[in-house]
């Protein structure tokens, strides 16, 4: 029998080095020995185990060593329920049991990130969304983009490359790495087992934004802290500049109301000192020590609005330098950034004629393809 569908359970599984999978169908009347081939298994999207119920497709011929008959399995899919969702659960019961979802290896988040990086597609609406939040609750953070595919059968491997470029190439304080909504399959990538223990593995903080609020992937529960969507994130990301200012304002307060409070301290404790007839002797001497306690108040009063003012007057400088190099602003004076197959450009050497490219300008994206391409010298450069 050259090809049939036989529904079947699963008994003595067994996944050998080689890469074969050799078991037992069985129902409650007959059993058949089979085996998957290496080729046919590495495209299985569960993981077969003893009990599992089953559609297999196969052939059915003599296995002559043994001289019995053996199914030689094509296709496996689980019976009654989704191939994607028995392998989400399998894959997230195995990583939990690993060890890999445990509170104790999740990383703290800074509060205020000097860098944040962020993997995500570079056309897609949560790079625009990431950018444009932490571009106005926190402006003195530098924002570094790598983009990658996160849909299709490439974007395991992407996402993997760009978690890794950030740790051994481009050291960042904070990693966001996620993508907007979508179905189980758009998001499919993020379930990936590589992605998982990439994301594991990174030394960087991680903050997975994947999908919509009720989307669960395996990467949400391996990465430190899990945003309920790429807008969500950047808000997590960082403590927003006006609460930095209050937080400033409230420790300059304290601190000048401390030490008010014990030069008033130790001035009434002189006062009380004078009074007494047993220290009159030391009156003027108790005197001159007032005068220095006042001149020492009013030099820490002066030196603390100096400091504040100072530090004031350069985070000002500061939010502006940063807000002037925003890649936003640059791109508002007429400047575009330009990317091939979701990589940016940075030379003619990097693309030919008739390549489709995309300009990623402030408010959106243009594709076009080129025409003609000219090195420096060479006339006005054409694209459509």
């Amino acid at each position: 029998m050259g090809d049939i569908w036989i529904k079947a359970e699963i008994s003595n599984f067994k996944a050998h080095y080689s890469g074969h999978l050799y078991l037992t169908l069985k129902d409650e009347e007959s059993t058949l020995r089979g085996v998957m081939f290496k080729s046919d298994a590495a495209k299985l999207k569960i993981r077969p185990e003893d009990g599992m119920k089953v559609l297999v497709r196969c052939r059915i011929s003599v296995y002559e060593a043994a001289g019995n008959y053996q199914a030689y399995i094509r296709e496996m899919n689980s019976d009654g329920i989704g191939d994607l969702y028995v392998a989400y659960e399998q894959l997230k019961s195995r990583l939990e049991q690993e060890g890999l979802f445990s509170p104790e290896f999740k990383k703290p988040i800074p509060k205020y990130p000097a860098t944040i990086g962020v993997v995500t597609s570079a056309t897609g609406a949560a790079v625009q969304d990431i950018c444009n939040i932490l571009g106005r609750r926190y402006p003195i953070g530098e924002i570094i983009i790598r983009p990658a595919l996160v849909q299709g059968e490439d974007a395991p491997a992407d996402i993997i490359s760009a978690i890794r470029y950030f740790n051994e190439k481009c050291p960042v304080d904070l990693l966001i790495v996620g993508r907007g909504g979508g179905s189980i399959e758009d998001l499919w990538a993020f379930n990936d087992e590589g992605v998982a223990r990439a994301v594991f593995a990174s030394e960087i903080p991680v903050i997975s934004a994947v999908g919509h609020e009720t989307d669960f992937t395996i990467c949400d529960f391996v990465a430190d802290m899990r945003a309920p969507t790429p807008s969500a994130a950047a808000e997590l990301a960082a403590t927003p500049v006006w609460e930095i200012k209050g937080n400033i304002n409230y420790f300059e307060n304290k601190l000048h109301t401390r030490t008010k409070g014990i030069i008033e301290k130790n001035r009434l404790k002189v006062q009380s000192l004078g009074v007494e007839r047993t220290f009159g002797r030391l009156k003027n001497g108790i005197n001159d020590r007032r005068r220095k306690c006042d001149d020492i108040f009013d030099k820490m009063t002066s030196l603390l609005r100096n400091v504040t003012e100072n530090k004031r007057a350069k985070l000002k400088i500061a939010a502006a330098r940063l807000d002037g190099s925003s890649p936003l602003k640059i791109m508002e004076k007429g400047y575009a950034a330009i990317i091939k197959e979701g990589k940016p450009v940075r030379k003619t050497a990097d693309i030919s004629t008739d390549d489709k490219i995309g300009l990623i300008l402030s408010d959106g994206m243009v594709s076009a393809k080129v025409l003609e391409v000219k090195e420096n010298g060479g006339k006005e450069k054409t694209v459509v």
